[in-house]
C-alpha cells in the first residue's frame, strides 16, 4: 500500500511531497501499533468457556486449567467454603470467571506468571454455621457495558424475584449458597452462584436465536424497542445482505427489502445504482435516499441525480456515496420508509433514509477476523446479443454499395470509414515499383475484401478480460466493561473487466468506546478511504433534439464499442500489427485509444467523529455527536498526442497524420478552427502539436454538530419517553476544472500552446479553466414524545423545524415545520388474545405526517455571471454580465403528506413473519424549471410548479420452514407495488423529451412516462418509415422539438411499478446453500437506436436488418435508403424517429438469478489447539442469468442504459470467499 501511494504521488518526474509521505508513514505506524496491541491483548487475555451445574470448585478449576496455561494451588477447605458452583460463560477471561465463582469476602486469589494461588481470607469474627438471608446487590449489563433495565432476577428454586431499574441495578435477599437466575429477552439466560458474595455484577450475552424477537430500531437519533416503534422500518443484518465479490455497499440491499428498488443502470465501480425507497418523490430533483452512517448524514461528494446516473458521464464514478465503505465493517442496515420512521429527519426525509450501523468492540471479547474475496469475471458473448456476423454484415455492405453509399473515389475522405476506406486508400497508394498497393480491378478488390468476409471479430474477447478482483479485510476487536475498541483495514484491487478499467481501494476504520464512569461515556471514530481508479477517457453526452440522436464524441467505451462496431473490422492485420480504420477523419484503433486516452481518478475521504453520553438526574440522558469530513477527488483526463481525438483536431492540415493538406477533409472537419476575422481563410488546427490534459477537482468539507436530550420513565403500566435535539450542518463544495491544450506527453510534458486555442475559447465563451464554490448552511430543531400503556397502546408525536440558505429568504420559504402523528396497537398483549396459541405477536400501526426535501434547489439568490458578447472579431467583443438566476425569495421546500397503515405478525412459534404496509403520498410544491414571460431577463425560472400523488403496498414474508438439529431451510419473500401520477405541472415537454429512453414528466402520467411516436407504416415504394406527426398528419417528418404532444402514444412508466426478491437458505450440518432471485415489472424500455438515414461501414447491425424492406408492400424493418432517397428525405430525424416509435419498445419486466452461494463452515474440532476459532469457505456466483425478459429485447439488459462513457453493465462473476477468525 505504501509503495503504491508513494509511487503514484511522487512518480512521473514530480517533486517529492514530504507532507504526503509523512502522513502515510504516520498512518502505517498507527495501524501497526494497533495491530500489535491487539495481539498482546489476545495473548494476555485468553478466552475460555465453562458450563457447570452445581459442580465442585476443583472440577471447575480443572476445566479452566485444561483450556489455559495456568496451574492452580489451593487448600481443600476452599471447596467447602465455595459450595456448589453453577456457571455458564462463553468466551470469558480467567479473571472474569474467578470473580464469578469465588466469594470475595472469604477467598482471595493471586496470579503470578502461569500460577494462580487461592487463599482463605482471615475472619475477624466467627461466622454462624447456620446460613442466613442477606441482601444481594448487583448490576446487569450487556457486553458493551450498557445497563439492561427491566431484566428479570430470581432465586433458583424459590418464588423470589425482582427486576433491574433504569441503571441495570437490582437488590434481592438470598442465602449465600443460593443461585441467581438472570434473564432478559434477546440475551442468554445466566445462572450464577452467590457463593457468599454480597455484590454481583453480571454481563449478559446476546442470544442470536431470539434476537429478532427483541429487535430494536436504530433511527440515527434514537434506539427504540420495535414493539414500541410506530413507523415502517426494515432491519437487515449485514451477514444476510452481504454479497461476496460485490464491493459496493449500495448494491447489498437489492431484493432484500420490500419497497426498496435497486436498478443497476451502471456496473462500473463508484457508479451508484438507481435506488428508490417507495418510488420517486421529486420530478426534477434528487430521488435518492438519505444515507446515515453511525448517526451522521453522509453527503454526496458530487451531487448527481438518479436521472444523471444513466448518462455514463465521468462524474458518475463519484455517484455512490458509500463506495468508500468496507462491507465487512457493517453490522446492520435499517431502512426507514414512512413519515413516522423518518420524522426526525424532517425536511431531508422525503426520499426515505438508510441507516448503516458499523461494528464496534464488545466487552469481554477479543477477536481477529479475516475476509478474503477472489473474484473472476466472465466476458460477454455474442450469443447473448442481437448482432450479425461478418458474413451477413458483408452482404449488407454490398447492398449499401449498390445503393450508392460507397464510392471508392470519395470514401477515403469520409469522416468515418472501415475496410472500404482502407480499400480506397490502397487503390491510390503506389508501391516503389510504380504499381498500386491494390489493383483497381474486380479481382484485386475482391482479393482485398475476401479476408473480411469471415473475419468475425470477437470484440468482447478483444476488449474484455476474465480478470481477477481481490478484496482483503482484516479487523481486530477487544474490550472490557470500561473500554471497547474496533479497528479494521481493507484492500481491494480490481484489474478491470474491460480494457483500460481498474481500481484500487484502501479503507481504514478505528473506533473506541470508553465508559469513563457509570454516567459518562464517550466514543471516537475515524474512518478513511483512498481510491485510485482508471477508466477510458470520455466527454459529455450530447442529446440533439433536432436530429433525434443521443451521441458522445470520441466514445471509446469498450462495451459500447463492441455492441456498435461491425465484426468485419479487424483489430490486427495479417502480420499481427494493429490495424487502423478512420474515425473523425483520423486513424483509429480501439486498442490504441484505450492506451492513449484514459482517465485516472484519485479520491481520498476522511471522517473524524466524536460522541458523548452523560446521564443526568431524573432519567435524563444527554448526547452530543459531531463529525468533520474532508473528501477530495482529482480526475486527470490524459489525451495523448497520438490518440484519435488529438489527431482529429489536426486532420486535413499539414499537422495531420499524413502530413499533407487535404482541403476536402479540412472543409468538412468540425474540429478545426474558422477564424471569424478571416472568413475566407482555410480552417486551421489549434492543436498542431501535443495532446490535451483535462483536470477536474472536487473538494468537500463538512461539519455536523448535534445536541440531544432523551428522557424516559416507567411507572407500572405507563411508559413515557421524550426526545429533543438541535443540529447544525456547515458544508462547502469546491469544483475546479482546467483544460491544457498542447500537452506533449511523449516529450516530457512540455506544453505547446497555439494562441489560436485561447482565441477560440474566448470567442466561444468556453473558458479553459473555472472554479465554483457551493456553500450549504443548515440548522434544525426537533422534538418527539412517546407514550405506551401496558405495552399495548403506543402514541408518538414528532415536530421538527428546518432552515436552509438554499431556499428563498422569506421566512415562510426558508424555514419549514414538519410533523408526524403515529400510533400502534400490540394486539397480542390483549387479554382476549392470550388464549390463542397461533399468533406470537400481532401489531397494527398507523401514521400521518408531513415530510420535505429541497429537491433540485441549490440557490435562491440573484446570480450574475461575467462573460463576453458573441461577436466575430475580438476587438469588437465587450465584457457582459449575464443573469443566470433572478432572486427567488419565495422558493420553498418540496413537501409531502404521507399516510401509512401497517400490520406486523409472527406466528407458529415465531417461525413465520409477515409485515404488510399500505401507504398513500401527496407531494406538492415540487420544484422544477418553468417557462415565464422573461421579464427581468430570465426566461426559465426554477419554481414550485408541480404536485404528484402516489400509493403503494409492500409485503415481507419470512419463514423458518425447517429448523432441525442438522438441517434447516429459511426463506424470505419481498414484494412491493408502487404507482404514481403527476396531478399538476406547469411545464412544456417537447416530443424529444417524452420519447427518449429516460422519459419525461407530463400531467396525468407517472413521474417518468415513456411515450412513442405513432408508427403508421413503411412507404410501399422505398421502405422509409411514415408516422403520425405532431399535427396528427401522416408524414415521414416529425418535428421533435414541437410541444404539441397530444398525438404521441403512451407506453408506460420508465421505472418499475412492481419489484421484489425471493431468498432461500438451506443448511445441512456445516454445508450451506442459498440463492437470491430478483424481479421487477410494470415498466417499459426503449430499444437501442439502430436505424439511421445513412449507415457507416463501422456500424454493427441487428438481425432485424436481414428482414429489412426489399420489395414493395413488405411491412418489415425499414429499408436501407439509397443515396437518392436519403437526399430527398426532410432531414436526419426520419430514420432516427423510427427508433422512437411504438415499434421500438419492449416490456421492462424481468426475473434474474442474482446470486447463488455454496458455503462450508469447518467444525471446531478441525482446529484442535490451533490459533483459529472459525473458518468458512464460500463459492458465490453473482448476476448469473436472466430467467425471463421480453424476447423483443434480444439480449439488451432491461436495467442497463447503453449510454457509453464510463458505464458498463453488471458482469457475471464467480467468487471464492474465505473467512477466518482467530
Amino acid at each position: 500500500m505504501l509503495y503504491f501511494l508513494v509511487h503514484k504521488k511522487l512518480g512521473r518526474g514530480k517533486g517529492i511531497d514530504l507532507k504526503f509521505l509523512v502522513k502515510i508513514l504516520k498512518f502505517i505506524i498507527l495501524l501497526i501499533l494497533l495491530m500489535l496491541y491487539s495481539i498482546i491483548v489476545k495473548a494476555n487475555e485468553q478466552l475460555i468457556s465453562v458450563k457447570f451445574q452445581k459442580a465442585k470448585l476443583n472440577t471447575v478449576l480443572k476445566a479452566i486449567a485444561n483450556q489455559t496455561d495456568y496451574q492452580f494451588f489451593y487448600n481443600d477447605r476452599v471447596n467447602l467454603i465455595t459450595g456448589p458452583v453453577t456457571i455458564d460463560i462463553e468466551k470469558g477471561t480467567v479473571v472474569q470467571i474467578l470473580e464469578l465463582i469465588l466469594p470475595k469476602e472469604k477467598l482471595a486469589y493471586e496470579i503470578s506468571e502461569n500460577q494462580i494461588t487461592i487463599s482463605i481470607r482471615r475472619q475477624n469474627t466467627l461466622t454462624s454455621i447456620e446460613p442466613r438471608q442477606e441482601n444481594i446487590q448487583g448490576t446487569v449489563r450487556d457486553t458493551e457495558g450498557k445497563p439492561l433495565p427491566a431484566a428479570s432476577v430470581s432465586i433458583k428454586g424459590t418464588n423470589k424475584s425482582t427486576s433491574t431499574d433504569q441503571n441495570g441495578k437490582f437488590e434481592i435477599s438470598a442465602l449465600p449458597t443460593d443461585i441467581i437466575i438472570v434473564s432478559f429477552l434477546g440475551y442468554k439466560r445466566q445462572e450464577v452462584s452467590i457463593a457468599g458474595r454480597k455484590t454481583i455484577n453480571i454481563s449478559m450475552q446476546r442470544d442470536q436465536q431470539t434476537l429478532e424477537v427483541v429487535d430494536v430500531v436504530a433511527t440515527g437519533y434514537q434506539t427504540i424497542d420495535r414493539r414500541k416503534f410506530t413507523g415502517a422500518a426494515t432491519k437487515v443484518k449485514a451477514e444476510d445482505a452481504q454479497r461476496f465479490g460485490v464491493p459496493d455497499v449500495s448494491r447489498m440491499l437489492e431484493g432484500q427489502v420490500s419497497g426498496v428498488s435497486v436498478q443497476n443502470v451502471s456496473g462500473t465501480f463508484g457508479a451508484a445504482p438507481k435506488i428508490r425507497v417507495r418510488g420517486a418523490t421529486s420530478i426534477t430533483g434528487d430521488n435518492k435516499p438519505l444515507w446515515v452512517i453511525d448517526g451522521i448524514i453522509l453527503e454526496d461528494v458530487v451531487n448527481i441525480s438518479n436521472d444523471q446516473l444513466s448518462t455514463g458521464d465521468a462524474n458518475t464514478l463519484l455517484g455512490s456515496s458509500v463506495a468508500g465503505i468496507n462491507p465487512d465493517d457493517i453490522e446492520s442496515f435499517e431502512i426507514l420508509k414512512d413519515a413516522a420512521a423518518t420524522s426526525l429527519y424532517g425536511a431531508r426525509a422525503m426520499n426515505g433514509v438508510i441507516i448503516i450501523t458499523t461494528k464496534k468492540g464488545r466487552a469481554g471479547t477479543q477477536a481477529v477476523s479475516y475476509l478474503g474475496n477472489y473474484t473472476t469475471y466472465l466476458r460477454p458473448s455474442y450469443s447473448q446479443f442481437d448482432i450479425v456476423n461478418s458474413y451477413d454484415q458483408m452482404s449488407i455492405y454490398s447492398e449499401i454499395a449498390r445503393k450508392g453509399a460507397i464510392d471508392y473515389a470519395l470514401i477515403r475522405n469520409n469522416m468515418n470509414s472501415g475496410i472500404f476506406g482502407n480499400l480506397s486508400r490502397g487503390l491510390s497508394t503506389w508501391k516503389e515499383d510504380g504499381t498500386p498497393l491494390i489493383e483497381n480491378t474486380p479481382e484485386g478488390r475482391e482479393a482485398f475484401l475476401k479476408r473480411y468476409i469471415y473475419q468475425n471479430t470477437d470484440w468482447f474477447k478483444t476488449l474484455f478480460n476474465n480478470s481477477l478482483l481481490q478484496e482483503h479485510s482484516v479487523s481486530f476487536s477487544n474490550g472490557n466493561n470500561k473500554v471497547q475498541t474496533y479497528y479494521s483495514t481493507s484492500f481491494l484491487q480490481d484489474n478491470g473487466w474491460a480494457k483500460a478499467n481498474g481500481v484500487r481501494r484502501y479503507t481504514a476504520n478505528i473506533r473506541g468506546n470508553y465508559n469513563i464512569t457509570d454516567k459518562l461515556s464517550i466514543g471516537l471514530l475515524t474512518t478513511g478511504s483512498i481510491r485510485d481508479q482508471k477508466a477510458p477517457g470520455t466527454l459529455g453526452q450530447d442529446s440533439n433534439p433536432v436530429t433525434g440522436v443521443v451521441s458522445r464524441n470520441f466514445d471509446i467505451n469498450p462495451f459500447s464499442y463492441a455492441m456498435n462496431t461491425s465484426r468485419v473490422i479487424a483489430p490486427f492485420d495479417e502480420n499481427g500489427n494493429r490495424e487502423n480504420v478512420t474515425m473523425n477523419y483520423a486513424p483509429f484503433n480501439i486498442l490504441n485509444e484505450l492506451d492513449k486516452n484514459i482517465m485516472e481518478l484519485k479520491m481520498i475521504d476522511l471522517k473524524v467523529q466524536g460522541e458523548l453520553n452523560y446521564k443526568l438526574p431524573k432519567n435524563v440522558n444527554y448526547n452530543f455527536i459531531g463529525a468533520y469530513r474532508y473528501a477530495s477527488t482529482g480526475n486527470e483526463h490524459k489525451i495523448n498526442e497520438t490518440s484519435n481525438l488529438s489527431n482529429a483536431y489536426r486532420a486535413g492540415t499539414i499537422y495531420g497524420v499524413e502530413g499533407i493538406e487535404n482541403s476536402i477533409i479540412a472543409n468538412q472537419n468540425r474540429f478545426l478552427y474558422r477564424d471569424p476575422a478571416n472568413p475566407d481563410a482555410r480552417p486551421m488546427s489549434v492543436l498542431p502539436y501535443g495532446g490535451i490534459y483535462i483536470t477536474n477537482e472536487n473538494i468537500l468539507k463538512s461539519f455536523y454538530l448535534r445536541n440531544s436530550f432523551n428522557w424516559n420513565l416507567t411507572s407500572q403500566k405507563h411508559y413515557f419517553t421524550a426526545f429533543a435535539s438541535q443540529e447544525i450542518r456547515f458544508l462547502d463544495r469546491m469544483t475546479k476544472d482546467m483544460t491544457g491544450y498542447g500537452y506533449q506527453f511523449d516529450k516530457g510534458g512540455v506544453p505547446f500552446i497555439d494562441p489560436n486555442i485561447i482565441k477560440m475559447t474566448v470567442e466561444g465563451n468556453l473558458p479553459y479553466y473555472k472554479m465554483q464554490v457551493f456553500s450549504d448552511r443548515f440548522v434544525a430543531f426537533a422534538a418527539n414524545g412517546t407514550y405506551s400503556f401496558d405495552s399495548r397502546y403506543q402514541f408518538t408525536g414528532t415536530a421538527r423545524y428546518d432552515g436552509s440558505n438554499q431556499l428563498g429568504r422569506s421566512r415562510v420559504a426558508r424555514w419549514l415545520p414538519t410533523w408526524n402523528l403515529s400510533g400502534s396497537w400490540n394486539i397480542d398483549q390483549e387479554n382476549f388474545f392470550k388464549n390463542q396459541t397461533f399468533f406470537n405477536t400481532l401489531t397494527l400501526r398507523g401514521t400521518y405526517g408531513l415530510t420535505a426535501s429541497m429537491g433540485p434547489a441549490t440557490n435562491a439568490s440573484l446570480v450574475l455571471r461575467s462573460g463576453s458578447v458573441n461577436r466575430p472579431f475580438i476587438h469588437e467583443q465587450e465584457p457582459v454580465i449575464n443573469i443566470d438566476f433572478l432572486e427567488k425569495q419565495d422558493l420553498t421546500w418540496e413537501k409531502q403528506y404521507e399516510t401509512n397503515i401497517g400490520l406486523d405478525a409472527t406466528f407458529a412459534n415465531r417461525r413465520y413473519q409477515i409485515v404488510l404496509d399500505l401507504y398513500k403520498r401527496d407531494a406538492f410544491d415540487l420544484i422544477g424549471p418553468m417557462r415565464i414571460s422573461g421579464i427581468g431577463g430570465e426566461a426559465i425560472k426554477f419554481a414550485n410548479y408541480a404536485d404528484m400523488k402516489s400509493r403503494g403496498i409492500e409485503l415481507l414474508f419470512k419463514a423458518t420452514v425447517f429448523d432441525r438439529k442438522n438441517w434447516g431451510w429459511k426463506t424470505k419473500l419481498t414484494n412491493a407495488f408502487y404507482d404514481n401520477e403527476i396531478t399538476s405541472i406547469r411545464n412544456e415537454p417537447n416530443i424529444w423529451n417524452l420519447v427518449n429512453s429516460v422519459g419525461a414528466a407530463k400531467e396525468g402520467y407517472p413521474h417518468r412516462g415513456l411515450f412513442s411516436i405513432d408508427f403508421e407504416k413503411l412507404n410501399e415504394f422505398n421502405g422509409t418509415p411514415i408516422f403520425v406527426n405532431e399535427n396528427n398528419e401522416i408524414s415521414n417528418n416529425v418535428f421533435l422539438q414541437s410541444i404539441q404532444t397530444n398525438y404521441l402514444k403512451y407506453e408506460g412508466p420508465v421505472d418499475p411499478t412492481f419489484n421484489g426478491g425471493f431468498y432461500n437458505n438451506f443448511n445441512y450440518k456445516n454445508l450451506n446453500l442459498s440463492f437470491l432471485v430478483t424481479y421487477s415489472a410494470g415498466n417499459k424500455v426503449r430499444l437501442n437506436p439502430i436505424y439511421k438515414n445513412q449507415y457507416s461501414e463501422l456500424d454493427a447491425v441487428s438481425y432485424d436488418f436481414l428482414d429489412r424492406f426489399l420489395a414493395p408492400y413488405e411491412n418489415l424493418s425499414p429499408s436501407i435508403a439509397t443515396s437518392r432517397t436519403s437526399s430527398r428525405l426532410p432531414g436526419d430525424q426520419v430514420y432516427n424517429a423510427y427508433n422512437y416509435t411504438d415499434q421500438r419498445v419492449a416490456d421492462g419486466g424481468f426475473i434474474r438469478m442474482k446470486q447463488v452461494t455454496l458455503g462450508y463452515q469447518f467444525p471446531k474440532k478441525f482446529f484442535g489447539k490451533s490459533i483459529f476459532n472459525n473458518l468458512s469457505l464460500n463459492l458465490v456466483a453473482n448476476n448469473l442469468f436472466l430467467i425471463y425478459s421480453d424476447p423483443k429485447l434480444n439480449g439488451q439488459d432491461p436495467e442497463f442504459y447503453g449510454s457509453g462513457g464510463v458505464a458498463l453493465p453488471i458482469p457475471r462473476q464467480f467468487t471464492l470467499s474465505i473467512k477466518a477468525g482467530l
